[in-house]
Protein backbone atom coordinates (compact mmCIF):
# COMPACT_ATOMS: atom_id res chain seq x y z
CA UNK A 1 0.00 0.00 0.00
CA UNK A 2 2.61 2.38 0.42
CA UNK A 3 4.17 1.87 -2.81
CA UNK A 4 0.93 2.87 -3.97
CA UNK A 5 0.48 5.73 -1.77
CA UNK A 6 4.40 7.49 -2.75
CA UNK A 7 3.04 6.61 -6.35
CA UNK A 8 0.04 8.60 -6.54
CA UNK A 9 0.89 10.76 -3.63
CA UNK A 10 0.41 14.14 -5.89
CA UNK A 11 -3.44 13.16 -7.39
CA UNK A 12 -4.62 11.92 -3.55
CA UNK A 13 -3.46 15.07 -2.74
CA UNK A 14 -5.57 16.60 -4.70
CA UNK A 15 -8.63 15.02 -4.89
CA UNK A 16 -8.31 15.00 -0.85
CA UNK A 17 -8.02 18.82 -0.74
CA UNK A 18 -10.41 19.14 -3.79
CA UNK A 19 -13.43 17.24 -1.27
CA UNK A 20 -13.01 18.53 1.96
CA UNK A 21 -12.87 22.39 0.59
CA UNK A 22 -15.64 22.24 -1.90
CA UNK A 23 -18.09 22.63 1.15
CA UNK A 24 -18.39 26.50 2.16
CA UNK A 25 -18.31 26.42 5.85
CA UNK A 26 -20.97 28.03 7.59
CA UNK A 27 -21.29 28.45 11.44
CA UNK A 28 -23.38 25.67 12.92
CA UNK A 29 -23.25 24.91 16.72
CA UNK A 30 -25.50 26.95 18.89
CA UNK A 31 -28.34 24.50 18.45
CA UNK A 32 -26.19 21.06 18.62
CA UNK A 33 -27.71 18.32 20.94
CA UNK A 34 -26.98 15.04 21.65
CA UNK A 35 -29.59 12.60 21.07
CA UNK A 36 -29.50 8.89 21.21
CA UNK A 37 -27.46 6.90 18.62
CA UNK A 38 -29.46 5.80 16.00
CA UNK A 39 -27.59 2.66 13.97
CA UNK A 40 -24.04 4.37 13.06
CA UNK A 41 -25.08 7.25 12.59
CA UNK A 42 -22.47 10.30 13.38
CA UNK A 43 -25.35 12.91 13.19
CA UNK A 44 -28.74 13.51 12.09
CA UNK A 45 -30.20 16.75 10.13
CA UNK A 46 -33.71 17.20 10.00
CA UNK A 47 -34.17 13.57 11.00
CA UNK A 48 -31.60 12.30 8.09
CA UNK A 49 -28.85 10.56 8.67
CA UNK A 50 -25.33 10.33 7.91
CA UNK A 51 -23.38 7.59 8.52
CA UNK A 52 -20.19 7.39 10.36
CA UNK A 53 -18.41 5.88 7.34
CA UNK A 54 -18.64 8.84 5.75
CA UNK A 55 -17.45 10.97 8.30
CA UNK A 56 -14.41 8.72 8.78
CA UNK A 57 -13.76 8.86 5.18
CA UNK A 58 -13.41 12.81 5.41
CA UNK A 59 -11.58 12.31 8.68
CA UNK A 60 -8.48 9.83 7.07
CA UNK A 61 -8.68 12.37 3.52
CA UNK A 62 -7.76 15.63 5.60
CA UNK A 63 -5.12 13.98 8.01
CA UNK A 64 -3.68 12.57 5.01
CA UNK A 65 -3.68 16.36 3.38
CA UNK A 66 -2.23 17.62 6.85
CA UNK A 67 0.67 15.10 6.66
CA UNK A 68 1.26 15.56 3.09
CA UNK A 69 1.69 19.61 3.82
CA UNK A 70 3.65 18.84 7.19
CA UNK A 71 0.82 20.38 9.48
CA UNK A 72 0.41 19.70 12.87
CA UNK A 73 -1.83 16.98 13.88
CA UNK A 74 -1.61 17.15 17.28
CA UNK A 75 -5.19 16.27 19.70
CA UNK A 76 -6.34 20.52 19.63
CA UNK A 77 -6.00 20.74 16.01
CA UNK A 78 -7.57 17.39 15.32
CA UNK A 79 -9.87 18.39 17.59
CA UNK A 80 -11.29 21.68 15.48
CA UNK A 81 -10.57 19.38 12.34
CA UNK A 82 -13.22 17.01 13.58
CA UNK A 83 -15.25 19.95 14.15
CA UNK A 84 -14.96 21.36 10.91
CA UNK A 85 -16.14 18.30 9.22
CA UNK A 86 -19.27 18.04 11.43
CA UNK A 87 -19.89 21.16 10.09
CA UNK A 88 -19.18 19.85 6.37
CA UNK A 89 -21.50 17.03 6.82
CA UNK A 90 -24.19 18.98 8.52
CA UNK A 91 -24.26 21.62 5.66
CA UNK A 92 -23.96 19.17 2.98
CA UNK A 93 -26.98 17.23 4.07
CA UNK A 94 -29.38 20.03 4.80
CA UNK A 95 -28.14 21.77 1.35
CA UNK A 96 -29.01 18.20 -0.08
CA UNK A 97 -32.38 18.07 1.21
CA UNK A 98 -32.56 22.18 0.07
CA UNK A 99 -32.17 20.44 -3.47
CA UNK A 100 -34.54 18.30 -3.82
CA UNK A 101 -37.03 20.31 -2.71
CA UNK A 102 -36.23 22.63 -5.42
CA UNK A 103 -36.00 19.59 -7.81
CA UNK A 104 -32.23 19.73 -8.25
CA UNK A 105 -31.02 16.45 -9.22
CA UNK A 106 -28.01 15.04 -10.67
CA UNK A 107 -28.49 11.95 -13.12
CA UNK A 108 -25.90 9.10 -13.33
CA UNK A 109 -24.57 10.22 -16.34
CA UNK A 110 -23.66 13.88 -14.72
CA UNK A 111 -22.07 12.16 -12.24
CA UNK A 112 -19.76 9.70 -14.00
CA UNK A 113 -18.73 13.25 -16.26
CA UNK A 114 -17.68 14.65 -13.39
CA UNK A 115 -15.55 11.54 -11.94
CA UNK A 116 -14.32 11.09 -15.40
CA UNK A 117 -12.49 15.16 -15.06
CA UNK A 118 -10.57 13.88 -11.47
CA UNK A 119 -7.20 14.23 -12.55
CA UNK A 120 -6.87 12.07 -9.43
CA UNK A 121 -8.69 9.44 -11.03
CA UNK A 122 -7.20 9.92 -14.31
CA UNK A 123 -3.68 7.40 -16.01
CA UNK A 124 -2.58 8.93 -19.14
CA UNK A 125 -5.31 11.61 -19.19
CA UNK A 126 -8.29 9.04 -19.17
CA UNK A 127 -10.32 7.76 -16.47
CA UNK A 128 -8.58 4.65 -14.85
CA UNK A 129 -11.33 2.23 -13.08
CA UNK A 130 -8.36 0.55 -11.32
CA UNK A 131 -7.08 3.72 -9.73
CA UNK A 132 -10.54 4.80 -9.18
CA UNK A 133 -10.96 1.74 -6.61
CA UNK A 134 -7.18 1.91 -5.57
CA UNK A 135 -7.66 5.57 -4.23
CA UNK A 136 -10.75 5.18 -2.79
CA UNK A 137 -9.89 1.86 -1.04
CA UNK A 138 -6.48 2.18 -0.26
CA UNK A 139 -6.08 6.23 0.49
CA UNK A 140 -9.83 7.55 1.05
CA UNK A 141 -11.33 4.22 2.83
CA UNK A 142 -14.39 5.06 1.22
CA UNK A 143 -16.80 2.55 -1.36
CA UNK A 144 -17.77 4.25 -4.44
CA UNK A 145 -21.05 4.25 -3.78
CA UNK A 146 -20.45 6.13 -0.45
CA UNK A 147 -18.33 8.56 -2.26
CA UNK A 148 -20.64 8.88 -5.38
CA UNK A 149 -23.38 10.30 -3.25
CA UNK A 150 -21.30 12.59 -1.72
CA UNK A 151 -19.90 13.90 -5.32
CA UNK A 152 -23.55 14.04 -6.20
CA UNK A 153 -24.74 16.02 -2.86
CA UNK A 154 -21.52 18.18 -3.35
CA UNK A 155 -22.87 18.94 -6.83
CA UNK A 156 -26.26 19.46 -6.35
CA UNK A 157 -25.45 22.11 -3.96
CA UNK A 158 -23.32 23.88 -6.08
CA UNK A 159 -26.16 24.38 -8.06
CA UNK A 160 -28.71 25.52 -5.57
CA UNK A 161 -26.37 28.25 -4.97
CA UNK A 162 -25.99 29.31 -8.72
CA UNK A 163 -29.75 29.30 -8.44
CA UNK A 164 -30.07 31.36 -5.72
CA UNK A 165 -27.55 33.92 -7.30
CA UNK A 166 -29.04 33.47 -10.30
CA UNK A 167 -32.38 35.16 -8.71
CA UNK A 168 -30.27 38.45 -7.79
CA UNK A 169 -31.76 41.02 -10.21
CA UNK A 170 -29.67 44.79 -10.22
CA UNK A 171 -31.80 47.40 -12.39
CA UNK A 172 -29.83 50.81 -13.76
CA UNK A 173 -30.64 53.03 -11.04
CA UNK A 174 -29.17 50.90 -8.27
CA UNK A 175 -26.47 50.06 -10.10
CA UNK A 176 -25.87 53.61 -10.59
CA UNK A 177 -26.61 54.60 -7.17
CA UNK A 178 -24.29 51.64 -5.70
CA UNK A 179 -21.64 52.69 -8.28
CA UNK A 180 -21.45 56.48 -6.88
CA UNK A 181 -21.82 54.99 -2.89
CA UNK A 182 -18.41 53.49 -3.95
CA UNK A 183 -16.72 56.38 -5.62
CA UNK A 184 -18.26 59.28 -3.22
CA UNK A 185 -20.88 60.19 -5.98
CA UNK A 186 -17.88 60.63 -8.72
CA UNK A 187 -19.25 58.90 -11.75
CA UNK A 188 -16.55 59.61 -14.51
CA UNK A 189 -15.73 56.06 -14.50
CA UNK A 190 -18.98 54.70 -14.38
CA UNK A 191 -19.34 53.96 -18.49
CA UNK A 192 -15.36 51.92 -18.10
CA UNK A 193 -15.95 50.63 -15.06
CA UNK A 194 -19.68 49.57 -15.50
CA UNK A 195 -19.53 45.64 -16.59
CA UNK A 196 -16.53 44.84 -14.23
CA UNK A 197 -18.60 46.89 -10.94
CA UNK A 198 -22.24 45.13 -12.14
CA UNK A 199 -20.30 41.30 -11.85
CA UNK A 200 -18.70 42.59 -8.20
CA UNK A 201 -22.41 43.75 -7.11
CA UNK A 202 -23.99 40.58 -8.30
CA UNK A 203 -21.38 38.96 -5.85
CA UNK A 204 -21.82 40.95 -2.86
CA UNK A 205 -25.87 40.53 -3.13
CA UNK A 206 -25.58 37.21 -4.06
CA UNK A 207 -23.51 36.15 -0.40
CA UNK A 208 -26.45 38.60 1.22
CA UNK A 209 -28.68 36.75 -0.14
CA UNK A 210 -27.28 33.49 0.25
CA UNK A 211 -26.52 34.31 4.43
CA UNK A 212 -29.98 35.33 4.76
CA UNK A 213 -31.32 32.45 3.18
CA UNK A 214 -29.15 29.93 5.58
CA UNK A 215 -30.58 32.02 8.83
CA UNK A 216 -34.04 31.60 8.05
CA UNK A 217 -32.59 27.58 7.35
CA UNK A 218 -31.03 27.64 10.62
CA UNK A 219 -34.10 28.97 12.25
CA UNK A 220 -35.78 24.89 12.33
CA UNK A 221 -32.65 23.18 11.55
CA UNK A 222 -32.91 20.03 13.99
CA UNK A 223 -29.14 18.33 14.25
CA UNK A 224 -28.23 15.30 16.19
CA UNK A 225 -24.44 14.67 16.42
CA UNK A 226 -23.67 11.26 18.33
CA UNK A 227 -19.88 11.25 17.42
CA UNK A 228 -18.91 10.88 21.00
CA UNK A 229 -20.94 8.08 21.97
CA UNK A 230 -19.52 6.25 19.00
CA UNK A 231 -15.86 6.99 19.77
CA UNK A 232 -16.49 5.96 23.14
CA UNK A 233 -17.67 2.68 22.26
CA UNK A 234 -14.33 1.92 19.95
CA UNK A 235 -12.42 2.23 23.04
CA UNK A 236 -14.28 -0.01 24.94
Amino acid sequence: MMDFVRKHRETIFIITITGFLAGIFVGFGSYFFIGKTTADNVIEVNGSGVPYRRYSSLLNQVEYAMRHNNESTSEEVMAKKKQEILQQLIQEELFWQEAQKYGIMVSDTELANDLANYPAFQRNGKFSHMLYYQILGEVLRSTPREFEESRKKQIAAFRLRELIAEAVRITEPQLEIEYAKANRGNMAGFAKDRETFLVELKKRQASMVFADWLRYLNQNLKVQIHLDEIEQKFKK
